[in-house]
């Protein structure tokens, strides 16, 4: 399960400073974690004899992408696979979901030990979810915990918008995830940005929920993309949305971009509520504040692009059903917190043992809530943006 030691905290790092200093910063705090993921990554990449020239092949065309693009974002990877002292191509790969050859294995599952695809109903080669489930992941059995998967529910009032996030991944990340609390200074601007962000051990920030220093909020929905292509790795792109002033903005970075693949970015800012599914090829933007109430997990409600993706994950179908039971407008933020420790429909429940962190967001307060691993009993700390 992942449950936290009785009263521990999310842990917190905090950095001010550049692109590539934040991400040796990270990349030292989280270095055995970092280790152990690149080295089961190598083992993945020796069984199927992958050597070191035709790793650089799958990722070069993604790698021209966000040095085009993305050049912070890119400079962050560097910083931590030099931080962490390992391959800074082995932790590109595993922070490009599209550079994934079609057929071959995901990077953080052992050859002795297969995980199947996330997505069983879809084709492999394009069922990618772009989460890891584990860094060293077994077979599921029936008495194992439903697959991954986050959920995202929003509630509006008269004095702002409360947001909840779980964070679902294998009980395994509970050990690397953390909050990161970053300034970051563009090379050659004096314009800082600053930002706060649930943060995997190898990922950049961005790629579950966070917030940044102009109220923008976004949490992240793994989604099956069915268009995924050459271009701009979609780790790349939720971190630079974070460096956007307002949703409109983030939204029209989201069409300008040439992107490889697509996630669902449920963005909240003040008094809007914001859904936007998005494919490597199309942007879907649902706007839910007169409704006052929204929930998201890990399928496409968009019809054209559900029936290109395919038969969604029962238990994101499970999950956003209890959500939308839950959600309604005028949910203060105890009400989100007990949605978030909903274990009705165990174990595909909102609340359960692939929880390894929460969020909780008060945006007329300007306030965030995180915990450690699964929110029902859990210990949570608030900080201000």
């Amino acid at each position: 399960m992942a449950k936290a030691v009785p009263g521990a905290t999310l842990p917190v790092l905090r950095f001010s400073g550049g692109h590539t200093a934040l991400g040796r910063t990270m990349g030292a705090y989280r270095r055995r974690q970092i280790v152990s993921a690149v080295e089961i990554a190598h083992e993945v990449l020796a069984s199927e004899g992958t050597d070191d020239a035709t790793l650089r092949a799958q990722i070069e065309p993604y790698l021209e992408f966000a040095e085009r693009y993305t050049p912070g974002a890119l400079r962050e990877i560097e910083g931590l696979a030099s931080g962490a002292d390992v391959s800074f191509e082995t932790l590109f790969r595993l922070n490009c979901f599209e550079s994934r050859p079609p057929g071959s294995a995901f990077l953080w599952s052992r050859p002795d030990r297969p995980t199947p695809d996330p997505v069983p109903s879809l084709d492999p080669d394009i069922a990618d979810t772009g989460v890891p489930r584990s860094l060293d992941a077994v077979t599921p059995t029936d008495t194992d915990a439903a697959p991954g998967g986050c959920t995202s529910i929003a509630s509006r009032s008269e004095q702002g918008v409360v947001v909840g996030h779980t964070e679902d991944s294998s009980p395994e990340n509970l050990d690397g995830i953390y909050l990161l609390d970053a300034t970051v200074l563009s090379e050659g601007s004096k314009v800082a940005n600053r930002f706060s962000a649930l943060n995997y051990a190898m990922s950049l920030a961005g790629c579950a929920a966070a917030v940044n220093g102009h109220g923008l909020m976004i949490m992240i929905d793994a989604l099956p993309d069915p268009d995924r292509r050459h271009g701009v790795p979609r780790s790349c792109v939720s971190r630079v949305l974070l460096d956007q002033p307002s949703i409109d903005d983030a939204i029209e970075l989201l069409h300008q971009m040439p992107r490889g693949g697509g996630w669902n970015y449920f963005m909240v800012q003040g008094h809007r509520i914001v859904n936007v599914e998005t494919t490597a090829t199309t942007v879907t933007v649902n706007d839910a504040t007169l409704d006052g109430a929204y929930a998201h997990s890990n399928h496409y409600l968009t019809p054209e692009i559900a029936e290109r993706a395919g038969d969604p994950r029962p238990n994101s179908i499970a999950r956003l059903g209890r959500a939308r039971e839950l959600v309604r407008p005028q949910m203060d933020v105890q009400d989100m917190i007990s949605a978030l420790s909903d274990r009705t429909g165990y174990p595909d429940s909102i609340c359960r043992e692939r929880t390894i962190a929460a969020w909780v967001a008060d945006t007329g307060a300007r306030t965030v809530r995180v915990c450690w691993g699964e929110p029902d009993d859990a210990t949570w700390t608030k900080f201000s943006y």
